[in-house]
């Protein structure tokens, strides 16, 4: 992930020591580390070794049950009850994980707070209602278009075919968008310009178990070569890590769990409801015109071909779920000219019958004239274990 610069930055030649300053990692920093090419046509950005958090400037969660975590990686997770999404110091993001609908198998983001931890006040949303709210009778400060919360400041943006568009400053630490639709919560959370190494305390996003924070998110660490090069973590395994996030009602922020809570004690099981399970020829040729913005990530495409059979009921007409727009217009840009396959393999498969399989994903197939992906989408790599 390279972006690419023209221009007179003054960027100078590269040497093994400036290399070694600036790590091939996630371009995370507004002290971009530059150098230039062999050829000197053009300079390259990247992190600063001493702060290559491998935090992307966009990460961001779609549609449930589709995850992408602050380690680069994708992986789906249908729990159920409020999750942690993400957390750095005085800030924290609640989610509420619900059934799609009555009869699907899958959960999508349905309620979220935006809290103040400090103060332990929240701005939040939910699915189908356009404006944000608190918990209390606690006003929020602002207009129809801008309201304040403390440090929590949420300016209304350009809905397009969404219910309404928010995004929200925590602080300087975090930048979150929420696309509010009828049925659903889309939350995109980005870092802000006062966002440091060391700030991941937790959540979903941080792409770990609640044991293994301090593992993977401590200060000077090669984060790269601790989370591994996988582009997609398999469900069984980003089960393991997602549920301990989970929160007893009682420690979560979402409001109308204060008023309702649920029963923590209730054992969550992985769930059988995947995209390989249901997206067929039959499920792509019903939902193509949903999804057909998306047909640059076949990845994407087919997380978007289930997520409209999973909010579709059997007996109604199909409906295109909103949103979906904005979200292809995100994945499928080429910023700076870049037109070469976006793939990678998944972490392999837990080991049974003495043996681990591991799939490649494409997350953006090559424009013509551009390197293509070495291997073809879905294909599967076998090995003993």
């Amino acid at each position: 992930y390279q972006r690419r610069v023209h221009g007179d930055l003054g960027c100078p030649t590269a040497d093994a020591n400036l290399r070694a300053q600036c790590k091939d990692v996630w371009e995370t920093t507004p002290k971009p580390c530059c150098w230039c090419d062999e050829g000197g046509r053009r300079c390259l950005l990247r992190a600063p070794r001493k702060e290559a958090y491998r935090v992307p400037l966009n990460i961001e969660v779609i549609d449930e049950p589709h995850f992408r975590d602050w380690l680069g990686r994708s992986w789906d997770y249908q729990g159920v009850d409020d999750h942690v999404l993400a957390e750095v110091p005085g800030f924290r993001i609640d989610v509420k994980l619900s059934q799609c609908s009555e009869r699907s198998r899958a959960t999508c983001i349905t309620e979220t707070a935006l809290v103040d931890t400090t103060s332990g006040k929240s701005v939040q949303f939910k699915a189908g209602s356009p404006f944000p709210f608190t918990c209390s009778d606690a006003k929020l400060d602002g207009s129809e278009d801008k309201v304040v919360l403390g440090p929590v400041v949420v300016t209304k943006e350009d809905k397009g075919k969404s219910l309404a568009k928010w995004t929200a400053k925590l602080g300087t630490k975090l930048v979150a968008e929420v696309l509010v639709e009828e049925k659903v919560l889309d939350v995109l959370v980005k870092i802000g310009k006062g966002f440091d190494e060391g700030d991941v305390k937790g959540g979903l996003l941080s792409g770990v178990h609640r044991e293994e924070v301090a593992k993977y998110w401590g200060k000077n660490l090669d984060r790269m070569k601790l989370a591994g090069s996988a582009i997609r973590v398999g469900a069984r395994n980003a089960f393991r890590s997602a549920v301990t996030w989970r929160l007893p009602p009682e420690e979560s922020y979402i409001c109308s769990t204060k008023t309702k809570p649920y029963d923590f004690a209730k054992v969550m099981e992985p769930t059988h409801s995947r995209v390989s399970n249901i997206v067929n020829k039959e499920t792509r040729l019903k939902y193509h015109a949903c999804c057909q913005s998306l047909t640059c990530s076949p990845e994407g495409y087919d997380e978007c071909i289930f997520d409209h059979y999973e909010l579709n009921s059997f007996e109604e007409p199909k409906s295109c779920i909103g949103g979906y727009t904005t979200i292809a217009a995100d994945i499928c840009q080429r910023p700076n000219g870049e037109g070469g396959c976006v793939g990678g393999w998944t972490t392999w498969s837990i080991c049974e019958n003495n043996k681990q399989s591991r799939r490649y994903v494409v997350d953006k197939i090559a424009i013509p004239g551009f390197g293509v992906c070495p291997f073809p989408h879905d294909y599967i790599e076998v090995r003993s274990c």
